[in-house]
């Protein structure tokens, strides 16, 4: 494995984005709510939402995508919202954004649930990812071009890695 990413650079941009983000609702009266996509953005959403210097509430949501050896399958919902995000500024977290395919479905899921705004975070994003066909706004720390990574809660095809700090190119 190499180094792709450090901890201390992840670090420093993951704050540079929470604080632009919190900025935005400073003066805002309508709640926020920030939702983990469960497993690989656990990681990432305690760092952001911990840098992130307004009132929100968090939850989470499991949403499966791989299904085996780097393929994507069906998008299936295992975990669902507990927190009402009707009316309410939503900020769905993740590890990373590759094909799409996760973020479309959570979307087109939560929408139906009435949210004022529905934005994306994530760690990673692919250069090549259609964003273009996200109908809300993406927001990125750091673009990949077609690694394969693991670490800071990004898994191997075992589901081992998602404990390291940095993170590799495997």
């Amino acid at each position: 494995m190499k180094k792709l990413i450090d901890e201390h650079d992840l670090s420093i941009k993951i704050k540079i984005l929470a604080k632009q983000l919190s900025d935005d609702h400073r003066d805002s009266k309508t709640p926020v709510v920030a939702v983990c996509i469960l497993n690989g953005g656990f990681m990432f959403f305690a760092d952001f939402v911990r840098a992130m210097p307004i009132d929100l509430e968090c939850d989470f949501m499991r949403v499966k995508s791989y299904v085996k050896k780097r393929k994507q399958g069906d998008i299936e919902i295992t975990k669902d919202l507990e927190v009402p995000i009707k009316g309410k500024h939503v900020y769905i977290i993740d590890d990373i954004f590759d094909t799409g395919n996760t973020m479309r479905a959570v979307i087109d899921y939560l929408r139906v649930k009435k949210p004022k705004s529905l934005n994306i975070v994530t760690l990673l994003k692919r250069e090549d990812s259609p964003i273009y066909d996200i109908e809300c706004p993406v927001y990125t720390v750091m673009d990949l071009k077609d690694e394969w990574v693991v670490g800071y809660g990004l898994d191997d095809d075992k589901g081992h890695c998602r404990n390291y700090k940095n993170i590799y190119e495997v």
